[in-house]
């Protein structure tokens, strides 16, 4: 039976990475909360309403009973601590210290590489990926095999939310066309990815941006 979190909303936009993997946490932690979306593309997330819940502007935002919780490695953190879940043992501390790492890895490398790819072509109206861009995707790709080369998921055999983390940004590397036959590894925890909760969605949500990115170039979204 799911958990009922009252007075507790989620802003959330499909298209977006760091929103997707609140929601893959949510579906995994079997947390019941109401989901708003928000259509970025349109500006909705600079609405004097959402601009008094985060100033910021910023999605995915979570509210709970009136608490306020920003970026999305932070809001998945507080759900599963919440829940007490095993997806985020914090008791075990050298579990827990890991998993953080992963997501820190993520934010700064993952989250990166995809956010320069797809920011300029959605904001700044740019026609053509320079080489470079595209290469750092490549590399984040090699170093993720990397990642997964004595075990099974991102922190250990067991799934945790740092593969949701991960799996956000994974999913829409993977609809910009990227070959994952070349990366066995990451290929096998992909597919392992796709029985757990709210993966269709996820990958729903990166076919469409990277539908969005491929309609505003001159060029195939993957060379």
């Amino acid at each position: 039976m799911s958990k009922k979190l009252k007075n507790t909303i989620l802003y959330h936009n499909i298209h977006s990475p760091p929103s997707r993997m609140c929601y893959l946490t949510a579906r995994n932690l079997d947390i019941d909360l109401e989901i708003r979306d928000l259509d970025i593309l349109k500006g909705e997330q600079n609405s004097g309403e959402f601009l008094k819940i985060n100033p910021m502007h910023q999605v995915p935002t979570l509210v709970h009973d009136g608490f306020v919780v920003t970026e999305a490695r932070a809001i998945i953190m507080y759900l599963a601590t919440i829940a007490e879940s095993p997806l985020y043992p914090i008791n075990d501390l050298k579990l827990k210290t890991l998993i953080d790492s992963r997501l820190f890895f993520d934010a700064t490398n993952c989250s990166f590489a995809v956010k320069n790819f797809a920011f300029p072509i959605l904001r700044k109206g740019m026609k053509t990926v320079p080489t470079i861009t595209r290469d750092s995707l490549k590399t984040l790709l090699a170093n993720l095999e990397v990642l997964l080369e004595n075990s099974k998921c991102f922190a250990g055999d067991e799934m945790t939310i740092a593969d949701f983390s991960f799996l956000s940004n994974v999913a829409t590397i993977k609809q910009l066309g990227a070959d994952f036959s070349i990366y066995p590894k990451l290929n096998d925890w992909y597919e392992r990815c796709r029985c757990i909760s709210g993966f269709t969605e996820n990958e729903e949500g990166a076919k469409m941006l990277a539908e969005k990115l491929a309609k505003l170039l001159d060029e195939p979204l993957w060379i």
